[in-house]
């Protein structure tokens, strides 16, 4: 099975702004409705005789609202404008929703096309939304359903629908119960949620795994050639599978899903039906809910850089990093740690404490450290090494990330000597159990290797706050892949 891989298509976000009409007279409303259409589409006010053919056709019930923005939206004269992807877009939502499209929305749309996905398609993904189905509503039109991209006589609804009563089936082992079908066939079509999003969904939900833990390995490949792919795997398909799974079920489950996710005729099927197929790797499975449990339960220690987390957070929110704990102070270097200077140690609670202390005394399960700035000079290395056993005697279980040394932009500590240091921790961290190096020092330099000027707020070690966001969603994505790593080894709640 070919695999082709996508950008990463993120879930559209389509905020409901309907038209206010909705207990006018239906002939008035209904003329309101095609002027609208006119206006938008083609620039230019209705010729009578146009729009008494449009409001009569809407009237009597022989088109629908889908049937009557097709004709505007694929005319020659709308056409014949040879508009780029993003702005066929921008159009789609003026003249269907009334609004401006949102960012996540034009992006999401925009690269599906860009991908591959039919302006057909596209424009089935909006006449089979609710918010469509609503605007119709307060005109007093029927919605009607999309054509589907082929042209058949099957809706694009429809087509939805089939592929959500398709991952019931096939991962569930039954029908699909009525509010289910619904629920889930309107997050596609409004693009709230694609493909990928949806059978992981299915894959990874509770009903699913307690079938799949009897299940062998050949039923497991038989489950997603049928759930995916609409058809039974021959047998030298079940054997390629096979051969390359465990015994660990978890492991199994997100090698097969990636693989058929991914696939060619997953994509174009979703593709042929108006969902957004959406693609990615491990790590992209991981929601931003569970990123930002992960942050809930962890701390982050560290000197003068690291105090500008808080002041961040102050001023931008805390985001996906959640209830994240900061014990960060000024001047906090490795050997005030060691001689316990409470002038120069962070505080928990508003007691000044060693770092081995405070992730004992917050029952955090994870801490992050990023201490360096202040101990560049000799024996930094093995006092760095010390720092860090004398952390982990005092809390055996804790789960630790070293984040590299962050680069200066002045020379003053050398970066020379802050690489030197960071190529010491991350072999440290390879040679520990339960420590994980975080690269936190390349993603901030510049072309020379030094701290970039955007990043920086002073001209030597201290960050901006462009450069903390850089941060945090280092911080993020590396969590994102371990919490999916560790998932898949069962030591990571599901």
């Amino acid at each position: 099975m070919k695999k082709r891989l996508l950008s990463a298509v993120l879930s559209v976000c389509m905020i409901f702004t309907l038209f206010v009409n909705v207990n006018a007279d239906t002939n008035s409303d209904i003329t309101s409705f095609v002027t609208r259409l006119y206006e938008i589409c083609l620039d230019r006010a209705p010729d009578q005789g146009g729009l008494d053919n449009w409001v009569n056709n809407l009237r009597n019930g022989s088109i629908s609202g889908s049937d009557a923005a097709r004709g505007f939206i694929f005319s020659s004269e709308f056409s014949g404008r040879n508009y780029d992807n993003r702005t066929f877009v921008m159009y789609l939502y003026r003249a269907m929703f009334g609004r401006e499209a949102d960012d996540t929305g034009l992006t999401a749309w925009t690269g599906s096309l860009d991908q591959g996905m039919s302006r057909e398609a596209v424009f089935n993904g909006f006449t089979g939304s609710a918010e469509w189905a609503s605007i119709c509503s307060s005109y007093g039109i029927n919605a009607g359903s999309a054509g589907s991209p082929s042209g058949s006589t099957s809706s694009g609804n429809s087509g939805i629908r089939e592929f959500v009563s398709r991952l019931y089936s096939g991962f569930l082992g039954r029908s699909a119960d009525p509010s289910g079908l619904s629920d889930w066939s309107n997050k596609l079509a409004s693009g709230n949620v694609t493909g990928f999003e949806a059978a992981y969904g299915f894959m990874n939900s509770a009903e699913f795994r307690s079938r799949a833990a009897s299940m062998s390995a050949s039923s497991l490949v038989t489950v997603f050639y049928n759930t995916f792919l609409g058809r039974s795997p021959s047998s030298s398909e079940i054997t390629s599978y096979t051969s390359r799974m465990g015994s660990n079920l978890n492991a199994n489950l997100e090698m097969l899903f990636l693989n058929f996710a991914n696939s060619d005729e997953f994509i174009d099927y979703c593709t042929n039906r108006g969902i957004i197929p959406g693609t990615g790797d491990g790590a992209s499975i991981i929601s931003d809910a569970e990123v930002t449990a992960f942050f809930n339960n962890a701390v982050l220690i560290g000197n003068s850089v690291s105090v500008g987390f808080d002041l961040y957070f102050n001023a931008y929110g805390r985001g996906i990093m959640g209830n994240v704990l900061v014990c960060a102070r000024g001047s906090y270097s490795l050997l005030n740690d060691q001689t316990s200077r409470s002038a120069y140690i962070p505080m928990l609670n508003g007691i000044p404490m060693r770092a081995r202390d405070i992730i004992r005394n917050s029952g955090r399960r994870y801490a992050f450290i990023c201490m360096g700035t202040n101990d560049i000079f000799g024996g930094v290395v093995q006092r760095y090494y010390d720092y860090l056993d004398d952390i982990r005697s005092v809390n055996p279980n804790t789960v630790i990330f070293i984040e590299a040394c962050t680069p200066s932009m002045d020379e003053h500590p050398a970066n020379s000597d802050i690489r030197a240091l960071n190529t010491a921790l991350e072999q440290y961290c390879n040679t520990h159990n339960n420590f994980y190096y975080i690269d936190t020092n390349t993603p901030l330099l510049d072309s020379s290797g030094r701290l970039a000027s955007q990043y920086c707020s002073d001209g030597n070690v201290h960050i901006s706050y462009s450069g903390y966001s850089r941060w945090i969603g280092v911080l993020t994505d590396y969590a994102r892949q371990y919490i999916y790593e560790q998932r898949i080894t069962g030591n990571y709640p599901l």
